[in-house]
Order: C-alpha cells, then structure tokens, then sequence
C-alpha cells in the first residue's frame, strides 16, 4: 500500500490514510477487523453509482451490505436517522457491525450519527469523496444532524477508526461541489497559514483546471491545518473554536433558507466576508487584506453578499443557536490579519447588523 498516514490525536486516536485507493480498504480491514464482520456501507445514490462497487470488490471476505440514502442537506434529520435504523436492523446489524460512511459531508455526518447512537455506538470508517469532506468534516469526530431552529444541533464527537482518503474521487466532483471544498481550504489558510492563501492565490489557474498535483498539495496542506488544530482541542472548548469562522454567519443564512438555495461551501464563504467587514470595522483586519479575501473567493465564483431583501435581525437571531454562544453571548472567529484569527466573545448585535449590511447588495 503507497499513501500517507497521519495520526490524529483524540480520546481515541485514528488515522488519515491519504492517497489510499478505495479498492485497498477492504485489505486494510482485514488486518484490523475480525473475519466475517458485519459491515454497512452508507452512502447516496450518486456516489453509491460511482464508487460502491470499488469499495465492495475489497469486501469479498465480510458480510457486505449497503443503505443508500437521498442526495441532500434536508436528509440530515431525525426523521432520516429513524428510517436509517430500520434498514440497518433489516439488514441484521449489531453492536459489532461496520459503518463505511461513503460519501461527502452530509453522508459523513449522517452515517457517523447513526454509528454515534445505535446500541450505544458501532464502529465507523470515513471515506470522504468531496474535497469539502476530505480537508474538513471527516476530520475530528463530528457527527450531526439538523433541527429547524438550526445547523447540526444534534449530534456527538466520535473519533472513527480511520479516514480513508482516495483523491481519486474528486475527479468526477462537480464544480459546485469542489467549491464548497475550496470555501473551507481558504478558511484554513486565513485562520493558520498565509503561505496556504498564497498557494491558492497563486495557483487559481490549476485549481480551476484540477491539476492533480496542485489539488494534492493545496488538500494536504488545507487538512493538516484542522488535524493541528483537532489533535489540541478534540471537544472544542477552545483553539478549536477557530475552525467555525465564517460558520456563524454561514449557518444564520443556510437555517434562513432551509438548506435550500445555497450550499454550506457558499453559507461559508458568505460569512468569512461578513466576519471579516466586522474585524474590519474593529481594526484587525485591513481594508486591503479583506479585498483579498473577496478577490480570491470571487475568483473561483464564490458568493461574498447577500440579496437586500434579506431581514439582517432575522439573520442575528438565528445566530443565537450557534453551538459556541456561552451565556446567552454570540461568539464569533475574527481574522486578524492573513493567516490568524482571534475568538471574540463580545461582539454586539449592533456590530453583526453592521457587518451582515456591508455585505448586502
């Protein structure tokens, strides 16, 4: 086996086999595995058609069954998690059964939720297919569903057993799709690495055109920001905090739309905008510095504003549910500068009013 691993410090540590073919999963398993093991893999229809049969053709050796569950951020839900447990007993799952969650974000957190609770915790593999799930959900043990009063409300950290990374996979990403991924890559170069901003900023032409070797750099180096950052913080009580900037805002927009209309990678990079005006406005972050930041995400085709129709205290109020408010307090990531940013517990409403209207349009 030629690919890399990388050791990610938790309560349970587990590794990110970067560069490992799908095909190869099942050989690995079987060194770490009991023979004849039960295991489910979880994935979408889309996905499922592209790459299930690679990760089954290593599974000859297992008792191999798949769920196949819609395409969709709304999928994240109690209701989906219900209808998933009943397919898993149909199929004779138990406390030793295998959860391979195959696919992008929505899968991973999904699947890994599932896995989370069911008879009190099964084992579970990531094998993220989008660049958006590969440099950030399936990395640090997060795992959710959705509610009406907002994003990922319910959920749990629970370290997988490996994140089993093939590259390959983001050949047939739609753009769309490696766009969400690229929102999340420049927020880890803005939080903890400039030379990662300026990579990106330099290299836009081969990112565009999917330079196989320009993606595996600019994906290694945009992982290895949240694999730092994980291994410190596992339950985010503190740097870890970090990891959510443009999220507050993102989140806001994505619950005001339903999870319809916009995607996560758009709600972020929305956000990082917003959050950075807002910084601006505090003085950690220069006019020409934010510039950049709306230059380089407009030059992928990246959203950065909001429509003038929208209700910005309606926005405010839907960022009261965001998992990092202490005491009734919003608190929010701030850029300090390129490559920094500081967490900020006492922005007013008056300011994040302020920073959703410098970005209206």
């Amino acid at each position: 086996m030629r690919w890399q691993k990388i050791e990610v410090a938790s309560s349970k540590s587990y590794p990110i086999c970067l560069g490992a073919s799908l095909e190869e999963l099942g050989q690995y398993l079987e060194q770490r595995v009991e023979t004849n093991a039960h295991i489910i893999v979880i994935s979408n229809p889309v996905v499922s058609e592209y790459y299930a049969e690679k990760v089954m053709s290593g599974l000859t050796n297992f008792q191999a069954d798949q769920i196949i569950v819609p395409a969709g951020e709304e999928e994240k839900s109690l209701q989906r998690l219900e209808w998933i447990t009943g397919e898993a007993l149909k199929l004779g799952a138990d406390r030793k059964t295998l959860v391979l969650a195959l696919g992008g974000g929505v899968i991973g957190d999904l699947a890994g939720f599932f896995a989370s609770i069911f008879m009190r915790g099964i084992r579970l593999i990531q094998i993220p297919t989008t660049l958006l799930a590969q440099v950030d959900s399936s990395i640090g043990g997060k795992v959710a569903v959705n509610h009406p009063g907002g994003k990922n409300l319910i959920g749990a950290f629970y370290p997988p057993l490996a994140v089993w990374t093939d590259f390959s996979t983001l050949q047939t990403l739609p753009w769309k799709e490696v766009l969400d991924g690229l929102a999340e890559t420049i927020k880890h170069a803005l939080i903890a690495d400039r030379e990662l901003f300026e990579f990106i900023q330099s290299h836009q032409k081969q990112i565009i055109e999917r330079d196989t070797a320009t993606f595996k750099e600019m994906t290694s180096r945009s992982l290895m920001v949240k694999v730092r950052i994980v291994s410190e913080d596992e339950k985010e009580e503190g740097k870890r905090m970090l990891l959510n900037f443009g999220h507050s805002f993102g989140h806001a927009l994505e619950t005001e739309l339903a999870y319809r209309g916009i995607t996560h990678g758009q709600g972020v990079s929305i956000g990082m905008v917003a959050a950075a005006n807002l910084a601006k406005a505090r003085g950690i972050i220069s006019s020409a510095e934010v510039d950049k930041l709306i230059n380089l995400l407009e030059s992928f085709g990246l959203p950065t504003s909001i429509d003038k129709d929208k209700d910005h205290q309606k926005l405010v109020t839907n960022m009261q549910a965001d998992k990092k408010n202490r005491g009734g307090q919003k608190i929010l990531i701030l850029p300090k500068g390129l490559g920094q940013a500081v967490i900020c517990k006492d922005c007013s409403d008056e300011e994040i009013v302020e920073a959703w209207m410098a970005i209206t349009k």
